[in-house]
């Protein structure tokens, strides 16, 4: 019964729309239709272009967390890179310190060594002083007692002679091993102004600044691929830093001789002539001329800002 009540209230209210709608024109029904049509279209359209403008912020929110766990990753590789250098730190000034004293063992030696000299001067004078003497007194009455003390005198002598020659051994060791200390020295102290650098920089060196540019030491070797010949390298590379916070890495290929910049992100920052001619410069010199060594001189900083700083 309640399904044949609801069958003729469901048929009532048909009708009674049916009804409503005979008092318009098929025209005005026509034009109310295309204008609903429309609306929902337009809100259709709207609905995709928000959608895609989501998808699009999705992208670029993945790509920074990308960016994010790899700088994570980075500064745990650089903390790991500041442990092992403090280390080579600690152990190039205990060096300095054993260099100091075989310095002054060598000071003490020579003191000796001169002490020794003059007494063997003075036994030399003293004995040909005892050979005139005994020349003189070959009428004496006691010449035995003469021959011992002479004796005597030449044996001490020996003893000194034979001292002076194994402190003359080991100065000479000693002015060896000071020599190779010193050696050693020179490369601690030049290794150990690079460390300290390092440090201070965190491995991000900062080696060019203009206006709104800065050009920043990239601390790992990078593998780059030359797009025409699909040949890969591995070599330094340099750092694009605008500041607006846009960056792009700039490499060098040994193979054309020519900078290699990384795809930049549509409508992304150019690099100044001036600015690339410079990291251009460095990584030839650097990578070809000084086979990928980094050295003191090419962490020193040009700054072009500091006068406007």
């Amino acid at each position: 019964m309640n399904a044949l009540n609801q069958a003729a209230a469901q048929e009532l209210q048909r009708l009674s729309q049916l009804d409503a709608l005979s008092h318009y024109t098929p025209e005005t029904l026509l034009e109310a239709f295309l204008h609903a049509h429309n609306q929902q279209t337009q809100e259709w359209n709207a609905l995709v272009e928000e959608n895609q403008a989501l998808t699009v912020k999705v992208a670029d929110l993945e790509s920074l967390a990308i960016d994010a766990q790899n700088y994570a990753n980075q500064i745990i590789e650089m903390e790991k890179e500041i442990g092992a250098l403090q280390e080579e730190n600690e152990f190039c000034r205990n060096m300095a310190l054993e260099a100091e004293k075989i310095a002054k063992a060598k000071i003490k030696r020579d003191q000796e060594y001169t002490a020794l000299a003059r007494q063997l001067e003075l036994s030399s004078a003293r004995v040909k002083e005892l050979q005139r003497q005994l020349t003189e007194l070959k009428g004496s009455d006691n010449p035995q007692k003469l021959r011992e003390q002479i004796q005597r005198v030449k044996e001490k002598s020996k003893e000194r002679d034979a001292k002076i020659t194994r402190l003359e051994r080991t100065n000479q060791q000693l002015k060896d091993s000071i020599k190779t200390k010193d050696a050693q020295m020179v490369t601690a102290i030049e290794k150990i102004k690079r460390l300290e650098m390092e440090i201070r920089n965190g491995g991000f060196t900062g080696i060019y600044h203009e206006g709104d540019h800065h050009i920043i030491l990239w601390p790992q070797m990078i593998t780059s691929v030359n797009k025409e010949t699909g040949q890969t390298h591995t070599s330094r590379a340099l750092l694009h830093m605008h500041q607006s916070g846009t960056a792009r890495l700039i490499s060098y290929d040994d193979e054309t001789h020519s900078v290699l910049i990384h795809k930049a992100p549509t409508g992304g920052v150019r690099i100044p002539k001036d600015v690339l001619q410079f990291a251009e410069n460095w990584l030839f010199n650097v990578n070809v001329t000084q086979k990928g060594e980094v050295t003191p001189k090419d962490l020193v900083q040009i700054n072009l800002n500091a006068e406007a700083a």
